[in-house]
């Protein structure tokens, strides 16, 4: 007897279709639950965002350069020495920098396992659209290619007339015997 390791219901608010992927995939459970952990926030805020933590992150970025701006101001205004407002200034900076590269790099994990989700969802939508008649086209298409370009054709289309001309190998022998 066959075990899985799919042994976890899906989340209520994930997308059936991916779902069956996370599924049938060698993706890692640890990817799968990093995914639906930042997912389960999803359509939250106002207006609902896929990821609201960009927004926050966006604001949390424009607050700390109005920190080092009003603390620019302050400098002016309150004889602050010009080393103090360069070591306070790049301290903000500091932990603006840090705390929004943890939060980009978690997400990195999550956009990554989008992007397979969503590249392989499009697949799928392909491949059902797709008529397998049309390889026949392309062969088609790339024969003609290759007949403009002066090189042989690799197949025959049996629905094709014969050409008139003369194998080349029977050319060459008529010559040769006159």
């Amino acid at each position: 007897m066959a075990a899985s390791k799919h042994t976890r219901k899906g989340e209520p608010g994930t997308n059936p279709v991916f779902r069956e992927l996370f599924r049938n995939s060698n993706l890692s459970d640890k990817r799968q639950q990093e995914w639906q952990d930042a997912v389960r926030h999803a359509g939250t805020g106002t207006p609902p965002l896929r990821f609201p933590v960009y927004e926050h992150l966006y604001q949390f970025n424009l607050c700390a350069e109005k920190m080092v701006e009003l603390l620019e101001e302050l400098s002016s205004k309150f004889a602050i020495e010009p080393k103090a407002l360069l070591y306070h200034q790049s301290l903000i900076q500091y932990a603006r920098a840090v705390i929004s590269l943890d939060i980009v790099e978690s997400m990195a994990g999550v956009e990554h396992t989008e992007a397979w989700l969503f590249q392989t969802q499009q697949r799928s939508e392909e491949e059902k659209l797709r008529d397998p008649d049309d390889v026949y086209i392309t062969v088609r298409h790339r024969e003609a290619e290759r007949i403009k370009m002066g090189l042989p054709p690799r197949i025959r289309f049996l629905d094709e007339p014969r050409s008139a001309k003369k194998p080349v190998g029977k050319q060459t022998r008529a010559i040769r015997s006159t």
